[in-house]
């Protein structure tokens, strides 16, 4: 039975375990009835020879030899239906566990990914939907504070004020404040707990001699693929730091300094003519952003084939 992640799986898993705890629990009961017609009949057979009378001594002994006979053939019936109901229950018994063990491990993997979703992945998600958000608009803030601060009417109380607000500009802060405003969302949702099933209250591994091999090398099998996976996250990790930097690289240029348009005139229509001369017709604007397109391109696709995605 393969390790299944999601609330669906488990779902599975668990429907899965509770039908063959049912039929464990039915084939014990059918031992124990086996029992007690095993008791009986022993029972019955001791009273019947303490009951038996005397009679002449060769029909008492053809009669008691008959009754023998019916006895012993009504145990060894009653002792092969025993051993196949103990059998049966043994079996079953046997799968009861393993449905139940891997239904614990499912548990456990879907609870540890629900946690990572919630603790890592969602402030992953949006770091990536953010990413050069605030270094454009700072560097778009700080350009138009340059013109402005150029101008001989300029507006200083309302330009210090924008300024000020630039300055506070954190991306970090602004996402805590965010999942702080949002806690129902991005508060991870409670634990799956375990079910039992019909008065089984085991709530951990059972690792049982039937099962233990299994679980030990179920146990290497994944200390093996954790390994492999380790490696390949880091490589991964990786390469998206080193194209997460590319990309704060680009986005944080300081080019929003526009003094040199101002060193002629005044005057608004000698600012539109010098900017649309010189600072935004520059080609290294255009291949700039081809760039940073191409860049943040990688970036996500490099975000979105970590070897941890699959893992349940």
């Amino acid at each position: 039975m393969p390790l299944t992640g999601g609330g669906g799986g488990v779902l599975q898993v668990m429907k899965t375990y509770h039908m063959y705890n049912a039929d464990s629990i039915s084939a014990q009961s059918k031992l124990k009835e086996a029992e007690k017609q095993e008791e009986k009949q022993i029972g019955k057979s001791v009273k019947q020879e303490d009951r038996q009378t005397p009679r002449s001594p060769d029909s008492t002994s053809n009669v008691r030899i008959e009754e023998k006979h019916v006895r012993r053939s009504s145990v060894k019936k009653i002792e092969k239906m025993k051993e196949k109901r103990q059998a049966k229950y043994t079996e079953n018994k046997l799968k009861a566990i393993k449905a139940r063990n891997e239904y614990l491990l499912a548990l456990e993997a879907t609870n540890a990914s629900v946690f990572k979703y919630y603790i890592h992945d969602l402030s992953d998600l949006i770091d990536c939907c953010d990413l050069g958000y605030h270094a454009s608009l700072n560097r778009a803030l700080r350009t138009f504070l340059s013109a402005e601060l150029n101008l001989e009417q300029s507006k200083h109380e309302g330009l210090d004020a924008i300024e000020n607000a630039v300055e506070n500009l954190d991306a970090t802060s602004d996402k805590q404040r965010l999942m702080e405003m949002y806690n129902n969302v991005f508060c991870p949702p409670m634990k799956f707990e375990f079910q039992p099933h019909m008065g089984d209250m085991a709530s951990q591994l059972c690792a049982q001699q039937p099962v233990q091999s299994e679980l030990v090398q179920r146990c290497q099998q994944l200390q093996s693929r954790l390994s492999t996976l380790k490696i390949e996250n880091e490589e991964v990790k990786k390469t998206m730091e080193a194209t997460l930097q590319t990309i704060q690289d680009i986005v944080t240029v300081e080019d929003f300094d526009v003094s040199d348009c101002f060193q002629y005139s005044n005057s608004m229509e000698s600012v539109k003519s010098t900017v649309s001369e010189t600072f935004m017709s520059k080609p290294s604007i255009a291949k700039r952003r081809a760039n940073q397109q191409e860049t943040e391109q990688f970036y996500f696709t490099v975000r979105g084939s970590t070897p941890f995605k699959d893992w349940l």
